[in-house]
């Protein structure tokens, strides 16, 4: 990438977002860990601008999402926490930017930011499955893809075993990380 001029590099993961959604085109957890490892080397060894969009939630405070950084707006116009989090609450032809930052959805995520004191773990779609889904039912958002049907409740079991496979290598990784950080860098509340 480098030696064709590129400057920056944005890496994401998979998510599986629908109801026929293969769950093996997902990085196994050992995939994810072995990602943040070549991708701290290069920025160790490259002139490259380097973003993991999982994995640097060290450097973000965990997720941006909700409208505490970041947020997004589907092509219909629903106000959704994350352009991989298909909920919301409202719709920007109904209301203005200011009106949608104070959505229920919003508020429900940013009282619970960061998801976890490993920030690690920073996604509540993949990494607290269930977290999203309380998310979504206490604010009452719908779902906004008009694709197929799955309810929140299917889209976080689907996702339970691989959040809770990544949990506990990722906390393995945090838990060596913290053994040689300075006080106070505990990453947050669990």
């Amino acid at each position: 990438m480098v030696e064709k001029g590129a400057a920056f590099g944005w890496f994401f993961t998979y998510i599986p977002i629908g109801r026929d959604v293969d769950l093996e085109l997902m990085a196994t957890p050992q995939q994810r860990a072995y990602m943040f490892d070549r991708i701290t080397e290069f920025r160790r060894t490259k002139p490259i601008f380097l973003v993991d969009f999982w994995n640097d939630g060290e450097a973000a405070v965990g997720c941006i999402a909700g409208g505490r950084k970041y947020f997004h707006i589907n092509s219909a116009g629903d106000v959704e926490p994350c352009a991989f989090a298909h909920y919301a609450t409202c719709n920007i032809h109904d209301v203005s930017v200011e009106e949608a930052l104070q959505n229920p959805l919003f508020k429900a995520y940013q009282k619970r930011q960061p998801f976890s004191g490993n920030l690690r773990r920073p996604c509540p779609i993949i990494d607290h499955p269930y977290v999203l889904r309380d998310m979504v039912k206490e604010s009452g958002a719908y779902y906004t893809q008009k694709s197929d049907n799955e309810t929140v409740d299917e889209f976080a079991e689907k996702l339970a075993g691989y959040a809770a496979a990544w949990g506990e290598l990722a906390d393995e990784i945090w838990e060596k990380r913290l053994a040689g950080a300075p006080a106070g860098m505990d990453g947050g509340n669990d």
